[in-house]
């Protein structure tokens, strides 16, 4: 009977099925379209990950070769002398033990790397008739807990010597010439540019070697270190607050201008990255606030026009049908089965709908939700219920009287 009557009223039976197919259509593309809009977004902020943490990573190398230049920012000296007399002369005539470095090194400090120990004095350079800073260095001091970084002044091997800029340019010095220094010969293994007004008169050699020049075995009168790359508002203070921890009695000085050169290069990267994902977030939400807008008003306008319309064209096909549902309610067959039978068409047309919104699905590659087989098949049966209900509350003697 479902095909017969079918084949009899086909084109009621295709607007039905149409409506279907268009109802869930339109659920299934808006449903699909946000998940693809939430998908894109994760892909893009991905994408920017990834590009941030290249250019984080380039920005890192680029920054540690240029910042070579500018040397180390913070300097620990003795206590119990002026910060004053010590910029003046250039190092402090306090010593401290050299294990002093060490225990910094070996501390859970956050605040300062690099650290260098060294030892200055100014002397007279017997053979050129000039006075010198001259400065014993080794090499950087790992702190433990972090990782091995590249140093920012390579090591001096024992009987050689780096020289500032003023004194190879006057002297006509260059990297592989061997000098005399008060008796000493050393190898030339490091010529620097122009830096600093006291850099450039300094020359710098083996701390044990400087050591034993000066008389200060086991001592040293600085520790050279790189500042943290933070931007708080008292920076000095909390380096000072971790480092007098671990050592009272030493003196801090900061060269803030270089300091905050590192602290801005190597946060303006991370700021751009926080301001574009702030923005694609913003943005995305705003466009993705205005695609939930619409799919909430179109989704239910179609699909309840969708409902109305099933209702509207089951009332219409049991309309056409009374005479027939009067003849068999006259030859006494149950209102179960004519309601199966009409409930039956239009989960049947529910059905196929359903059906048909798959196949379009799977070429628009939209995602299906399983559970659409059963809810839109029940959910047109439902429409016809009123058309049912109507069919079986009529007379079959009220029907068929005219005929």
């Amino acid at each position: 009977m479902f095909l017969a009557e079918i084949k009899h009223r086909k084109f009621n039976f295709i607007l039905a099925t149409l409506a279907v197919t268009a109802a869930v259509a339109v659920w299934l593309t808006a449903k699909s379209s946000l998940a693809d809009f939430d998908r894109s977004t994760e892909i893009q902020l991905a994408s920017l990950e990834t590009k941030t943490t290249a250019e984080m990573k380039a920005l890192e190398d680029d920054i540690r070769k240029t910042m070579k230049g500018l040397g180390f920012n913070v300097f620990l000296f003795p206590a119990g002398e002026e910060l004053w007399q010590i910029k003046e002369r250039g190092y402090s005539e306090k010593t401290m033990p050299q294990d002093s470095v060490h225990r910094l090194a070996e501390s859970k400090i956050v605040t300062v790397n690099h650290l260098l120990p060294q030892l200055s004095r100014r002397i007279q350079w017997k053979e050129q008739k000039r006075a010198i800073l001259l400065i014993g260095i080794e090499g950087q001091v790992p702190i433990s807990h972090r990782s091995k970084k590249k140093p920012i002044m390579d090591p001096l091997a024992p009987g050689s010597i780096n020289l500032g800029h003023d004194l190879h340019q006057s002297l006509g010095l260059k990297k592989g010439d061997t000098i005399t220094l008060n008796e000493k010969n050393y190898l030339v293994a490091q010529t620097h540019p122009p830096r600093s007004f006291l850099d450039d008169g300094s020359a710098w050699i083996h701390l044990d070697e400087a050591q034993e020049i000066f008389g200060l075995k086991g001592r040293i009168n600085a520790i050279l270190a790189l500042g943290c790359n933070c931007t708080s508002i008292d920076r000095l203070g909390e380096i000072r607050s971790e480092i007098s921890a671990i050592l009272p009695k030493v003196q801090i000085i900061e060269l803030g201008s270089s300091a905050m050169v590192r602290a801005e290069a190597r946060n303006k990267v991370g700021d751009r990255a926080r301001d574009a994902k702030q923005a694609i977030l913003e943005n995305r939400k705003a466009a993705r606030t205005e695609r939930t807008r619409f799919s909430s008003v179109i989704t239910p306008l179609i699909s309840g026009g969708a409902f109305f319309a099933l209702a509207y064209l089951a009332f219409g096909n049991v309309r056409e049908r009374l005479p027939e549902i009067g003849t068999l309610r006259a030859i006494g067959v149950s209102h179960l089965k004519i309601a199966a039978l009409l409930l039956g068409r239009a989960a049947l047309i529910g059905l196929l709908g359903t059906s048909f919104a798959f196949v379009i699905s799977e070429a628009a590659s939209f995602s299906f939700p399983p559970l659409t087989w059963l809810l839109i098949p029940l959910a047109s049966a439902a429409s016809a219920w009123l058309a049912t209900l109507y069919a079986l509350t009529k007379d079959p003697v009220t029907i068929l009287r005219h005929d």
